[in-house]
């Protein structure tokens, strides 16, 4: 009965469109099936693009302009019913408070004290109570502090008091082009100790040495949980740890193929079926799952997932801070900033409890969920993402290799808006999905199985680099470059210094930093970045810019001459992940440049990361007799993503690849050495730098025939 039907209802069964006078209205109402397919796109991508709409509107036989107009309807309807629930749901949270407050009131004008049944102490006794309090707490911080020194003299190394996340200067990365006066190596008197390496005690302790990341600068301190804090961790971590078995070990109808992409995705109507859920946000829900088989025995990658400093290292191209604030007996609570390689995106931040729970010999299960009932600043105000419980079952395999299967449940804050030319990666949840964890994952345990290689592998061209000791300390500079350019592309205290394109091109962004730590060339460094947008698939970009026959024409530390490869070392199992070194034939003809790059590509992306430096230091560097972090470096280069819309489901095997790549660009400059500059110079550095990114960009497209517009 059309009659009966509330205006909501009619809202999703019929479009209305006006005609071309502009004063009749044509209705076309739509079929179940079309209805339920509408609905269950928009579940996944309620934004979705002209592309998706044409795509989605022949697939329904219906008008782009009736899904346009369908998806704008369901977006204020939905809006409208979000705002009647949040409306009742605070009326009903304030009354529940007007209850408590009353009958707090009520308590407070009839307590008694127990010893005597006198009346409720006075504000003089409450204050003097709040005195002593404090006097106790003191008294047990100075206790502590002096614990930690004796663990300090008896141990070797302080027990951390203080949490620290955030970087004070940016972490070294290039000698500079034309301008750079020679950058010397060495251990200084102010170089700082180098931390335990990624893995250390697994693979050749005296020899592997993973740089981490510089010296963060401390934050607020965390005070001690209380016992009745420890029991709500504890419970809600069990309830984590359950959940998760559950949904790893269970198919359908709980997990379901995307209509987007056909990727698993956890069908919510089921889900919440069987956990009661209260969502933090009216928010877009990312889910995913992955299966993938590690080179890594089991034990030691459940170690090294839960070591909160081996975990940043090893997924450093998406986790760019990562800190331990408390310890519990079986969990700890951990603060984590992830982010995607584009100054274009904010990064997400979660506090979250991390909980390891061995099920039975050879199988471990591992459990995230968000916790913010802590006091705790983050540096981006109120988090936009909620961590449901997620995490990863490790099962023990034969010949030292481990079963992965991870999951990944998010809620997102969709008042949120990405970059528009990331909203398809995000809403599609190839940006922070599973699927781009256990990429990484696999990609790094092939690059640590390689190191800890006794001979040159067959797949190497050493060349100039005679020993296996030369190549690991070579490759310990490519993963220090690797994991400095993924921090440059945060671009902290960031600041736009051109326009931003109304075409593909981001504009450029521009930031400045003095740097004064080890392991960097000390002085003013600028850094520009950039994100675009370009209609190729990311294989064919990348291998483009690996392209040694025509690099010369777009990259300006080659000074227009042709480049020779004088080393080269494969990284993991696709050959096409190596780091090697370049020799532009000026060097050769007496110049004093070679190029230090590291580069991979797996299923989602890849980066190529390169580093201008002297002849005497590319000699230390394969020499094999330098620690890698005394040498000063500044790498710029390129980070390739795919763009995440439905066409993106080639693999990297030659096969035909219709997908969009997402380019960030990102050069750093040593503009000035240690000497006092002036502020007037500011202006003619960063045009210099804007200048510099954008001729690269224009050079890149043209010779990929891309152009504005595409």
């Amino acid at each position: 009965m059309a009659s009966g039907r509330d205006s909501s209802s009619s809202d999703e069964q019929e479009t209305s469109l006006y005609t071309s006078d502009g004063d009749k209205r044509i209705y076309h109402r739509h079929s179940n099936h079309q209805i339920q397919k509408l609905e269950t796109y928009f579940k996944e991508c309620p934004h979705p693009d002209d592309l998706q709409q044409l795509k989605l509107g022949e697939e329904l036989k219906l008008k782009q302009k009736q899904i346009k107009f369908w998806f704008q309807n369901k977006r204020t309807q939905a809006k409208v019913q979000n705002e009647k629930a949040d409306n009742a749901s605070l009326r009903t949270e304030n009354m529940k408070i007007r209850r408590e407050n009353e009958a707090m009131q009520e308590a407070l004008n009839t307590v008694t004290c127990p010893p005597c049944g006198g009346p409720h102490p006075e504000q003089v006794d409450r204050k003097l109570y709040f005195q002593n309090l404090s006097a106790n707490n003191a008294y047990l911080r100075e206790e502590r502090d002096k614990l930690s020194i004796l663990v300090y003299k008896t141990e070797g190394h302080p027990k951390p008091i203080v949490n620290a996340l955030a970087y004070l200067h940016g972490p070294s990365l290039h000698a500079s082009t034309s301008n750079n006066p020679h950058v010397t190596y060495g251990t200084s008197s102010n170089h700082l100790v180098e931390p335990p390496s990624l893995l250390r005690e697994l693979y050749l302790r005296e020899h592997i040495s993973f740089a981490q990341p510089p010296q963060p600068r401390q934050l607020q301190c965390s005070p001690p949980l209380s016992n009745m804090e420890k029991v709500m961790m504890t419970e809600a971590m069990v309830a984590a740890v359950t959940e998760v078995i559950t949904l790893i070990q269970t198919e359908e109808p709980m997990w379901i193929k995307s209509s987007i992409d056909s990727r698993l995705v956890i069908d919510q109507e089921n889900y919440e079926k069987k956990f009661t859920k209260n969502s933090y946000f009216k928010t877009r829900i990312e889910s995913s799952k992955e299966i993938a088989v590690i080179p890594l025995d089991a034990k030691n990658l459940v170690n090294m997932l839960l070591d909160t400093e081996k975990w940043a290292s090893l997924f450093s191209t998406i986790v760019s801070k990562a800190k331990t604030i408390h310890v519990l007996e079986s969990s700890k609570l951990m603060y984590e900033q992830l982010h995607i390689l584009s100054p274009l995106l904010p990064p997400r931040e979660f506090m979250i409890l991390r909980c390891c729970q061995q099920l039975e010999e050879g199988l471990w299960v591992i459990a995230d969920v968000s916790y913010h009932q802590v006091a705790f600043e983050f540096e981006f105000g109120t988090p936009a993402c909620y961590k449901r419980p997620s995490g990863f079952l490790i099962q023990a395999m034969p010949n030292g290799h481990s079963k992965v299967t991870w999951m990944e449940h998010v809620e997102v804050n969709d008042k949120v808006r990405a970059h528009r030319i990331y909203r398809d990666l995000l809403c599609g949840g190839f940006g922070y999905g599973a699927r781009r964890w256990t990429a990484t994952l696999e990609r790094m345990c092939e690059r640590l199985s390689l190191y800890s290689v006794s001979d040159f592998p067959t797949t190497d061209d050493p060349g100039v680099v005679k020993t296996i000791n030369g190549r690991r300390r070579l490759m310990d500079l490519g993963e220090r470059m690797l994991k400095n350019f993924a921090w440059i592309l945060n671009m902290p205290e960031k600041s736009d210094f051109s326009q931003q394109s109304a075409t593909n091109s981001s504009g450029v962004n521009i930031s400045v930093r003095v740097n004064k730590e080890a392991g960097q060339p000390v002085g003013l460094i600028v850094c520009a970045c950039s994100s675009l947008c370009l209609p190729l698939a990311p294989l064919q970009v990348y291998n483009f810019l690996k392209n040694l026959e025509v690099r010369h024409q777009w990259d300006v530390l080659c000074h227009a001459s042709p480049v020779t490869e004088v080393a080269r070392f494969v990284t993991g199992a696709n050959n096409k992940n190596c780091v090697n070194i370049l020799q532009p034939s000026s060097a050769a003809e007496g110049g004093d440049l070679m190029i230090i790059q590291d580069s991979f590509i797996d299923a989602l992306g890849g980066m190529v990361v390169y580093a201008p430096v002297d002849l005497s230091t590319a000699h230390a560097a394969v020499s094999g007799n330098v620690n890698p972090s005394d040498i000063p470096i500044l790498p710029s280069g390129f980070f390739i993503s795919r763009d995440g819309r439905p066409s993106a489901t080639a693999e990297l095997d030659g096969s035909r690849d219709n997908c969009k790549t997402l380019l960030t660009v990102a050069f750093q400059i040593l503009v000035t050495g240690p000497t006092i500059y002036e502020e007037l110079q500011m202006d003619k550095w960063t045009t210099s730098v804007d200048t510099l990114i954008s001729s690269t960009i224009t050079k890149v497209k043209a010779m990929l025939n891309c152009h504005d517009g595409q």
